[in-house]
Parts: C-alpha cells; sequence; structure tokens
C-alpha cells in the first residue's frame, strides 16, 4: 500500500520530464513505428487512469480532505457541463470535439493529479521537482538556439510536417528571412510560454543563492533561456515576463525594489521615454515592422487586426450562445473542423464560447481557488514564481490558446497541484504515517 501510495508522485516526475519532449518523440519516433495517433493520444489516457488511480487512492487512504472534494467536485462539473452541450450539439464535428473536451480538461486533470500525488506522499522533495523544472527547460531551450542556427527544414526529416499536424518551421508573417524557434514544442508562443516559470524560478534562485558556483551555473541555465525565449519573438510572452519577474521580485524584495525606484526613479523615466521615442522614430522601418508589429506589407490586415476579429466574433457569438456552442467549435481543437476553425486568440473567450459563461465561470473559480490556496505558502521560491507566472499566463492566454498546450499546461498545472498541499497538512500527513 505505501509503495502504491508513491507511484502517482513519480509519475508527476515523469510527465515533467517528458510533456516538453512529447511533441519531438511522437512525431520522429511514429516513424519507426508509425501509429502517430497512439502517440498523440496515449499520454492523456495515461494521464487521465493515473488520475483516477491517484483519486481513488486518495478516498481510500483516507487522506481526502475538504478542498479535495471541492476540486474534485469542480472538475467533474467541468466534464460534465462539456458532455451535456456535446450532447445539445450534435452536429459537432467529432474529432474537434474529442480535442476540445481533452485540452480542456487536461487542465482540472492535471491539477487533480499533482494534489493527489501530494496528498499521499506529503513528504515528496520540492528540490526534486526544482531540479527536474530547471534541467528539462535549460535542455529545451538550448535545443531551440541550436535550432536558431541549423537549416530551418531540419524538422521535415525526423516526421514534422503539415500532413503530420506539426509545422517543420516558423517565421514571422511566413518571411524566410524571419525565423523563429520552437525546439521540441508545437509553436514559438508555445515554446515562450513554457520557459515563463522557469526564469521566473531561476531569477529568484540567482538573488538567494549564496554559493558562487551554483549562482554561476543558475545564472548560465537563465542566460540560456532568456535567450531562447528572444528567439521565439513572441511578444506576448516578453510583456507576460516583465508582468511575472515585476510581481515576483515585488513580492520578494518590496523594500529593496521600493528603495531602488524611489533612488533612481529619474533615471527610469528618462530611459523610457528614450526607449518610446526610439521605437517611435523607427515605427516605419522594416526590423520595427517585422519583428515589433509584425505587419507584413503584402497585407491589408496584421496580426494585431486578426486578433482584434477573432476576439470580437468569439465575442460575439457568446452574446448570441451565452449557455456555448459546445467543445471543439473554438480554439485549437476546431482547425480538424473540416468546415473551418475559429480561433478566438483569447483562452478565456475560448471556454466562454465552447461551454458557455457557466463553463467559464466554472474555469475562473478553479483558477482562484487554486491561486487563493498557493498564497499562503509565499515564502517557498517555487511557490512564489507560480504565482508570478500565473499573472504573467493570465496575460498571454489574452492572447492566444496557451494552456491548451500540453507541455505549458502540465508544468504549471501540475506542479501547482502539488505544492498545494500546506507544510501543516504535511507534517501531519508525516506523523499520522509514523503511527501506522
Amino acid at each position: 500500500m505505501q509503495r502504491a501510495k508513491q507511484i502517482p508522485f513519480y509519475f508527476c516526475l515523469a510527465l515533467l520530464a517528458y510533456m516538453p519532449f512529447h511533441i519531438f518523440l511522437s512525431q520522429s519516433l511514429s516513424l519507426l513505428t508509425g501509429g502517430l495517433e497512439v502517440w498523440k493520444v496515449a499520454k492523456d489516457i495515461l494521464l487521465a487512469a493515473m488520475t483516477v488511480f491517484a483519486v481513488c487512492l486518495v478516498w481510500w487512504s483516507g487522506r481526502a480532505n475538504r478542498l479535495f472534494y471541492w476540486l474534485l467536485g469542480g472538475a467533474i462539473a467541468y466534464g460534465v457541463l462539456h458532455m451535456l452541450l456535446w450532447k445539445l450539439h450534435p452536429d459537432i464535428y467529432r474529432q474537434s470535439a474529442i480535442l476540445g473536451f481533452t485540452f480542456n480538461m487536461r487542465l482540472p486533470t492535471l491539477l487533480m493529479l499533482g494534489y493527489s500525488a501530494a496528498l499521499l506522499k506529503p513528504d515528496f522533495s520540492r528540490a526534486t521537482i526544482a531540479k527536474i523544472l530547471i534541467a528539462v527547460s535549460t535542455v529545451v531551450a538550448a535545443l531551440g538556439i541550436l535550432q536558431y542556427f541549423l537549416p530551418k527544414d531540419i524538422l521535415s526529416h525526423v516526421g514534422y510536417g503539415l500532413d503530420r499536424g506539426v509545422r517543420a518551421a516558423f517565421f514571422i508573417d511566413d518571411n524566410p528571412q524571419y525565423p523563429r524557434i520552437m525546439s521540441t514544442l508545437r509553436d514559438p508562443n508555445s515554446l515562450a510560454a513554457f520557459l515563463l516559470l522557469p526564469i521566473t524560478f531561476i531569477s529568484l534562485l540567482v538573488a538567494r543563492v549564496k554559493n558562487a558556483t551554483e549562482r554561476w551555473g543558475l545564472m548560465a541555465a537563465l542566460a540560456v533561456q532568456i535567450g531562447a525565449l528572444v528567439l521565439t519573438f513572441a511578444r506576448s510572452a516578453l510583456i507576460a515576463l516583465a508582468l511575472s519577474l515585476l510581481f515576483a521580485f515585488a513580492w520578494q524584495y518590496r523594500q529593496l525594489l521600493m528603495g531602488f525606484l524611489q533612488r533612481f526613479w529619474l533615471v527610469l523615466v528618462v530611459v523610457l521615454v528614450v526607449l518610446g521615442f526610439g521605437l517611435y522614430s523607427q515605427r516605419t522601418s522594416m526590423v520595427y515592422q517585422q519583428y515589433i508589429v509584425h505587419s507584413s506589407n503584402d497585407s491589408d490586415l496584421d496580426s494585431n487586426d486578426y486578433h482584434r476579429i477573432f476576439l470580437e466574433r468569439g465575442l460575439h457569438g457568446i452574446a448570441d450562445e451565452p449557455l456555448g456552442h459546445g467543445p471543439g467549435t473554438a480554439g485549437l481543437a476546431s482547425i480538424q473542423n473540416p468546415k473551418g476553425s475559429f480561433l478566438t486568440e483569447n483562452y478565456y473567450v475560448q471556454i466562454g464560447y465552447e461551454v458557455g459563461l457557466l463553463g467559464l465561470v466554472l474555469f475562473l473559480l478553479l483558477n482562484g481557488v487554486v491561486y487563493l490556496k498557493l498564497l499562503p505558502q509565499r515564502r517557498q521560491v517555487l511557490v512564489v514564481a507560480l504565482l508570478a507566472s500565473f499573472w504573467g499566463y493570465v496575460a498571454m492566454n489574452m492572447l492566444l490558446h496557451i494552456w491548451s498546450n500540453e507541455a505549458v499546461a502540465t508544468q504549471w498545472w501540475l506542479v501547482a497541484g502539488l505544492m498545494i498541499v500546506s507544510a501543516g497538512s504535511a507534517a501531519q500527513y508525516k506523523t499520522k504515517a509514523t503511527h501506522q
């Protein structure tokens, strides 16, 4: 029984290590084994099965608490709502509906798995999670930087291609002169989002670590990850990172930050004015148009225009059908629909469009509960990074469907589920275990 209780935690570690490489491994290894679709769905089947196993084990061992039942009830209600809306809209393209359900339910499933694993093994090593987080993200970032200097079609030789569901290369406005990296993830924006949490975490560690060797190692990892994030040319990620770091350092070093601002506020104002003037003066240059605005002279509409158009369409869709159009009718899952996809360019609008205002409220409540339960543990650096990056992800999801990416969702929601368990609960369960 004691060994069985440890299985969900080690499965969580395996997921954290594997998921960032899932796209690359599934695309490349399926060339040898066949069964690309099996590779794609196996991870979600295993995730669902392990979550059910962990939840049942928590209940069977008597370790379920009030929060456990609230999270489980919310996840079940969210899933039932998806199924009910699918039933009420039987004309939804089946494959899109399945993917929409899978993508949307992945978040509460990862949360429940992490929380259940922590309840079953409350004395788990936080240091192990931190090491995996840093090591995996640094490797992914290093591969991304390497990709920038390799031939742009290199991934097409290992199974990448639109006919197999993943593009082999990305460029700004499809201009080969302006490549973007995505490393082992699905696209550049997903890679940038994936690096948001570890960059925030490592930045906080650098300021705390006293050992010179460790500090230099962390600084090297940080430089690699920031370099990779810059090469994605994801504008939303740069904004998100600035927001995340601002929250992180404001919470951890408030007095130091306030003292710095009081002392150098005039210098900061001058820098911002000069930077703003510089950007404005270069607004007609090719570099500004491509890298900053992502605007192509060959089209009347740039990416910013499409963001606005899709957002307005999504909001009108919610107003017309406040109960929801059904899973898979918007977001990345809708790409499978041969009748046409609908990218709302906003994850929250996507949820509202698919499962209505009730579904959106359930999802936002889930976010709020997780955030509030993490707040009391701000003494832990990883928890601070989770809380700070949360607002960065909110910003990114206002412009993209970031939570639909498996690697990004796994990294934040699984670790959040693990870290919700308080030190007090851990000590309580540890004492209880010694008396069994």
